[in-house]
């Protein structure tokens, strides 16, 4: 990509995105294929800081259909299938088990009726994808079979497993430049190390940005009717909003050597409201493997008055010890441990139902004209990677509507990203599906 602020500061844009993660890269990118002229700054280099850290996982509807909502279930299933479609060597179907317990919810039969009512919800599931990415059936695993993909599967009070796909994202930093790079050939520009300082306005209307080039130290004022603040966490702050006592909850991950399974795994920790004051205890943790590694996540904390390093060393032991607590054959230890990821996620806070301190289960979308502040300013928070692309769509409309243009289709549900010439070939599924019964299927 070419960086070339002179040239950016020269012309007259009608959106200026700023933040380079999944988010603010989609958005510039949906943005430009309806013909707006885009530019997109990033204070440091694209998809570096919450798109990196995550577990990298797109999940579909399972979710949403333990708790009745179907429309949700049904959204998630088909930007799960888009993504699959529009960037095949940056996105691949994951293969996800979960051990099925007891009688109840979590029990054969209830996991049975579940996987099968999923299927049947999604027919669509495979639709327009290639023969490497389509998804299977959903199926339920004897326990040999559970320790086949998954040695050490937590077999005391298991059953076997359910196992069904969703997908993943094989490098979100590279499906991020991805996304920018799309935008920048159809007449984007786009900038890291620019940060933006200040929205600049006249007459209570958006005229652009100021910001800093971070190479040179040297201000620059960016032109554009309309601003979208894409910045994650740091949205909020930023968009000059008033702080709250715990605006974003702590999350990490850890990174530990070795592939332990063919599958994604998950399993339900056994942590108390007081271990676990985001989620409410019980949670469910997941481990992802890599090509050489695993990813083993999440582990959420309230800030209050901890600083990182301190909410760091507290995250990695507790996940350890949960891991280690709910499938006690995994060979961890603390120097098993060779990466962290850590990020901030947003909470509930009163704008949604439920506790005030539990993370945010919808996207926030803040038209700041419509609330009394500079019309063409706009502030969106994401809460997951599935939706990303439906959810930029949904922010290039209002951004349509408020520059006063006649309405443009939306065309990323079934335009290829450009994914660049870095050769990421297309990846073979984790496991093969072999078209006969698996153990313990009644």
């Amino acid at each position: 990509m070419t960086r070339d602020l002179a040239r950016m500061a020269a012309t007259a844009h009608d959106l200026i995105v700023v933040g380079g993660g999944l988010h603010g890269t989609c958005i510039a990118w949906d943005a430009t294929l309806r013909g707006l002229r885009v530019a997109l700054i990033e204070r440091d280099t694209l998809g570096a800081a919450t798109s990196r850290n995550s577990l990298r996982i797109v999940h579909g509807g399972l979710r949403y259909l333990a708790r009745g909502d179907l429309r949700r279930m049904r959204e998630s299933v088909r930007e799960r299938t888009t993504l699959l479609r529009i960037a095949p060597s940056l996105v691949e179907p994951l293969p996800v088990l979960v051990p099925t317990t007891g009688h109840g919810l979590h029990g054969r039969s209830a996991m049975r009726a579940a996987l099968h009512l999923t299927d049947l919800l999604s027919p669509d599931r495979n639709s327009g994808l290639d023969p490497a990415h389509v998804l299977p059936s959903s199926r339920l695993l004897g326990i040999s079979e559970c320790r086949r993909l998954f040695p050490a599967f937590p077999a005391m009070g298991a059953s076997g497993g359910a196992l069904w796909h969703d997908a993943r994202l094989r490098d979100p930093e590279a499906l991020a430049r991805a996304l920018a790079s799309s935008a920048e050939r159809l007449g984007a520009q786009v900038a890291e190390h620019c940060a933006m300082d200040r929205v600049l306005g006249a007459e209570g209307v958006v005229i652009g940005v100021a910001a800093t080039d971070r190479l040179t130290g040297s201000p620059v004022e960016i032109r554009g009717r309309a601003v979208v603040l894409a910045a994650g966490p740091w949205t909020a702050e930023i968009g000059g909003e008033e702080p709250t006592r715990y605006p974003n909850a702590f999350a990490l991950n850890i990174e530990v050597a070795g592939r332990l399974a063919d599958v994604a795994v998950g399993v339900r920790t056994r942590t108390s409201v007081e271990d676990d004051p985001v989620v409410g205890g019980r949670r469910f943790v997941f481990l992802h493997p890599q090509e050489r590694t695993t990813l083993l996540g999440t582990w959420y904390a309230l800030p209050g008055a901890s600083d990182v390093a301190e909410l760091v060393t507290r995250g990695t032991a507790a996940l350890l010890a949960e891991w280690r607590d709910t499938c006690p054959a995994l060979p961890l230890a603390p120097t098993s441990v060779i990466g962290v990821q850590w990020g901030w996620l947003p909470l509930k806070q009163g704008r949604e139902v439920g506790r005030p301190t539990a993370l945010a289960d919808r996207p926030r979308v803040v038209d700041h004209g419509r609330q009394g502040g500079l019309r063409g300013m706009f502030s969106v928070e994401g809460v997951k990677f599935t939706t990303m692309r439906r959810l930029a769509e949904w922010v290039a409309d209002g951004v349509v509507d408020a520059l006063g243009g006649a309405p443009a289709v939306c065309r990323t549900a079934h335009t290829r990203v450009d994914e660049g010439d870095e050769g990421i070939g297309l990846a073979k599924p984790l496991i093969k599906d072999s078209g006969s019964a698996p153990e313990g299927l009644a």
